[in-house]
């Protein structure tokens, strides 16, 4: 925990180390203040017992102790809403810092790790306002030093007094503080094992909100059933808390009813004193002040106490997060070469293995193959046979199992990942469609040339997009969709052509279309993967698809079966072989008769 708090204060002190001293400044200050009242309060009683035993004294003494202590509340006003302020800034410049660095460690993380619900559970964790939660134990500690200053007086006061009333003030505070730490951790140790239910809970509810998702929820009449599993989610959540809550509350009235024993103590050894003892009135009443002021604060600072112990917890959760790193991460490439400035060899799969992160199950198994420069490949077969997976793995975003992948003779572990990635092109089945402007939407395929109309124009041109932008009303500048602005919505053929002059825009040595037309039909696909033939005629194309006749465009078939290359060759070798693709050719022929 102490590690953790080191963590936490060097991250402040990154992003805020101004306000962060600014701030311990005035904790100290405000520490300070109520011993400083407390004393002129003293002084000022017995000013005033003096002045009623011997009316015709000097009173400017006490006309001066009353300004200093209207000085002393302005003061502790000024310096409390500073310090409010204060906090109100950290915690903008925190929250901007703990997302930045959570959305950092996304961005950069293996896609792998996409597929880890260990790695989704602790992301759900920290994302919850991590700005908020990282100041929040620190402005406890803030806290606990004012109050510990402000204790520390009244203690050093009430030792002048009896020795006695120290060690009671002590002890009235730990019976709280053991409570309080016990059922902190508790909390925090129910919201980590919540975890994966607050995620079924919120993707319900989303599901329930989302306008994609209210045409079919209303066709199946799902609305009532999603509704009950939220609520039963919830429901499930909120009795766990109480649980917990119930046999917290029960705790602290019992501590409560032995911490008010050690005053009730205190309360004799004072009434001890009065007898004993030749005390000034002012005396008598600061010693009241101290004893029950010492009595609230500590039990503040045993509640602060406990709770810094718990946010901690998360404090320390986010930055086990922000270091998260799995064992198979250590196969990713880390190199540093080059692509290949242009393709001479082409591209060489040896003995190729892949399984995904905690299973034994091979995914891939001694893939063979190369693929010549400007050459056409398709890969076909059933789902689940591979394909998909076979081309992350030429996209360097999963780590190889076994076996080698070289482009030219660079391994794709040597390689530096951005170069990998900046050399290929690639249109996903399930391709992006940005809430932002067409424009947007077509220079995402190269940020770095995003201002670069004219390219855009010409890239919009060939792909038909062009005719799409004239239909708009802003044109390029229209939003596409209604998530975020009054936008247009467009066609899955529209969204189509847009994620093809994305991925055209980015003038890739290597081209890849991962099933992306899997949602037109047939014919469209046809005509669609005819374009892309026209469109990159030199460059060397990886398309995959389950249906054959886009396939025959190829200058070679791949055809994949669990894991394996089944079989390999044009269009009319594999149907003269009447293996695997000629079944699957001719179980699909009607679709085109």
């Amino acid at each position: 925990m102490t590690k953790a708090f080191g963590h936490l204060i060097r991250f402040v002190w990154t992003y805020g180390k101004g306000l962060l001293f600014l701030t311990s400044t005035l904790t100290v200050l405000l520490g300070v203040m109520p011993v400083i009242m407390l004393w002129l309060s003293k002084e000022t009683i017995n000013e005033v017992a003096r002045l009623i035993q011997h009316p015709a004294m000097d009173y400017s003494t006490i006309l001066l102790l009353l300004l200093l202590q209207f000085m002393v509340t302005m003061l502790t006003s000024i310096f409390m809403n500073t310090q409010e302020y204060l906090n109100g800034k950290l915690t903008n410049v925190l929250e901007h810092a703990a997302q930045s660095s959570v959305l950092q460690k996304v961005i950069s993380a293996p896609l792998f790790y996409f597929d880890l619900p260990d790695f989704y559970n602790h992301l759900e964790r920290v994302n919850d306002s991590p700005g908020h939660r990282l100041l929040s134990p620190l402005r406890q500690a803030f806290e606990i030093g004012r109050i510990f200053i402000t204790i520390s007086g009244y203690l050093v006061f009430l030792l002048t007094v009896h020795w006695s009333l120290v060690l009671l003030s002590l002890l009235a505070a730990i019976p709280m503080f053991l409570v309080q730490m016990k059922y902190g951790k508790r909390n925090f140790w129910l919201k980590f094992g919540l975890t994966p239910l607050v995620r079924d809970m919120e993707y319900t509810r989303s599901l329930l909100k989302d306008r994609h998702s209210a045409k079919e929820i209303r066709l199946f009449g799902l609305g009532s059933y999603l509704l009950n599993r939220w609520s039963e989610a919830f429901s499930h959540q909120f009795t766990e808390i109480l649980k917990i809550l119930r046999k917290q509350q029960r705790a602290e009235i019992g501590m409560d009813g032995l911490t008010a024993l050690f005053y009730s103590g205190a309360a004799m050894i004072i009434i001890w004193l009065i007898q004993t003892t030749p005390i000034q009135i002012g005396q008598f009443v600061a010693i009241g002040q101290a004893v029950q002021g010492t009595q609230g604060l500590t039990n503040q600072l045993s509640t602060l106490l406990a709770k810094v112990f718990e946010e901690m917890l998360y404090a320390n959760d986010f930055f086990r997060f922000l270091d998260y790193k799995h064992p198979e991460s250590e196969n990713q490439a880390k190199g540093t070469e080059p692509f290949p400035a242009a393709l001479k060899k082409g591209i060489t799969l040896e003995n190729v293995t892949f399984s995904y992160v905690d299973t034994t199950t091979s995914v891939l198994q001694n893939i063979q193959l190369h693929i010549k420069p400007g050459e056409k490949i398709a890969i076909v077969g059933e789902n689940g046979s591979g394909k998909s997976t076979l081309v992350k793995c030429l996209m360097g975003l999963y780590p190889l199992a076994k076996g080698d992948i070289r482009f030219d003779d660079v391994s794709i572990r040597q390689l530096a990942p951005d170069q990998l990635h900046k050399n290929m092109t690639v249109i996903f089945q399930d391709f992006l469609k940005y809430a932002y402007t067409l424009r947007d939407n077509i220079g995402f395929g190269d940020i770095t040339r995003l201002e670069d109309i004219d390219a855009m124009n010409e890239v919009a041109a060939t792909t038909g997009v062009a005719e799409i932008a004239q239909n708009l009303r802003e044109g390029y500048a229209t939003f596409l969709g209604r998530f975020l602005q009054e936008g247009e919505d467009l066609s899955g053929g529209q969204w189509q052509k847009i994620a093809l002059a994305r991925a055209l825009f980015r003038q890739g040595t290597i081209i890849i279309l991962d099933e992306p037309t899997a949602a037109l039909d047939p014919l469209t696909e046809l005509e669609v993967y005819k374009l892309v033939r026209d469109l990159t005629e030199s460059k060397t194309t990886i398309f995959i698809s389950h249906r054959m006749a886009a396939a025959r465009m190829a200058d070679r078939i791949i055809v994949m079966e669990n894991g394996r290359i089944a079989e390999s060759g044009t269009h009319g070798e594999l149907m003269a072989s009447n293996g695997t693709y000629a079944r699957m050719y001719e179980s699909q022929a009607q679709w085109y008769a």
